[in-house]
């Protein structure tokens, strides 16, 4: 790519992105949801990589107003309250935010040529790095750290289990349950699932952390590319052809073998986070050949019937063929359909 950038010829939907965004930003009102993400305010977490986007972008002749309000919203939301106010975990999400904004927009410097995905995973690895680092040196370091982010998880799960409890007392939705033991049993169901859910979710919070990361890159530079005239590398390619280099299957391997293995067995946690997010990948990489092979709208129905119906079979099936794509390469082994 070139030093000075030029217009894309080519826009997205803007559909589809504001979909996206919908859905990112209102997450945290999603109870099971809440008990995951590891910072709740998405909205702070993907404006500032936009902010730094079009700083960028106006060094290389873009508009200057795009630039100024992206970096006065963001300190607009990096302003705002975090958390309880005499905890540290707003401290820890602002950090992480400024550290995740400044990583990508160095990698975007260094590498104008990349990818986004490129782009996004080297700045995740110099984020995960330089945060690494400073845990170590940290009092407590890790220890403190993960202790302070499952509380948050647990206060934001006791949060919502108390408002679920408020919105079943009340009398219109008594006399519901009432009537409906099956709805009544709905409830109680979903109460257990929310109070289980940070249990496993503490102890993946550098998994999450990472693939929360990488959804909030991936929108803030679809947002950046529809907004700016001038761009700073090219834009995301189709969902169907979605794939990344195949060395990093290594990932799985590593993370299966320090989960599983006896010896490794004091850094479980550790493999089962690396697991977790090399996994995430390949599902995701299933998820667009599942994409490239159900373009007709009658398979299309079928797959999201089966998501509705049993998520973990079809999260299985996506991450079986997301890893399998490393060696069998199904998009060109299969012909292509017409859409």
């Amino acid at each position: 790519m070139a030093d000075t950038a030029a217009p894309a010829p080519v826009r997205g939907s803007w559909r589809r992105l504001a979909i996206g965004l919908f859905a990112f930003i209102l997450a945290w009102q999603v109870p099971h949801l809440r008990a995951i993400l590891p910072i709740e305010q998405t909205a702070m977490l993907l404006v500032p990589i936009v902010a730094v986007c079009a700083v960028l972008a106006w060094r290389q002749g873009g508009r200057v107003w795009i630039a100024v309000a992206g970096i006065a919203l963001s300190a607009l939301l990096l302003s705002q309250s975090v958390g309880p106010p005499d905890s540290p975990y707003g401290w820890l999400a602002r950090g992480w935010t400024m550290l995740l904004a400044a990583s990508f927009g160095l990698v975007c410097l260094f590498a104008p040529a990349e990818a986004f995905f490129p782009r996004a995973l080297s700045a995740l690895a110099v984020a995960m790095a330089l945060g690494f680092a400073l845990l170590l040196v940290t009092p407590g370091g890790a220890v403190r750290v993960g202790n302070m982010v499952a509380s948050e998880l647990n206060r934001r799960n006791d949060e919502s289990l108390a408002r679920n409890r408020d919105a079943r007392n009340q009398p219109s939705v008594k006399e519901a349950f009432e009537s409906s033991p099956r709805l009544r049993w709905l409830s109680e169901e979903t109460e257990r699932q929310i109070a289980g859910i940070p249990k496993w979710s503490s102890v993946l919070v550098p998994a999450l952390l990472a693939i929360e990361s990488l959804i909030a890159m991936a929108l803030a530079w679809s947002l950046f590319q529809r907004v700016s005239p001038v761009q700073i590398g090219p834009p995301l390619g189709s969902f169907r052809e979605f794939r990344f280099n195949d060395q990093l299957v290594w990932g799985v391997a590593v993370g299966a073998s320090i989960y599983l293995l006896p010896a490794f067995s004091e850094g479980r946690n550790a493999g089962l986070n690396i697991l977790v997010f090399f996994g995430a990948l390949y599902a995701l990489r299933g998820a667009g050949i599942m994409t490239w092979m159900t373009r007709g709208r009658t398979m299309t129905a079928i797959v999201v019937l089966m998501i509705l119906i049993a998520p973990p079979l079809v999260a299985a099936l996506a991450f079986g063929l997301g890893l399998g794509d490393t060696w069998l390469d199904w998009r060109t082994r299969m012909p292509a359909r017409q859409a």
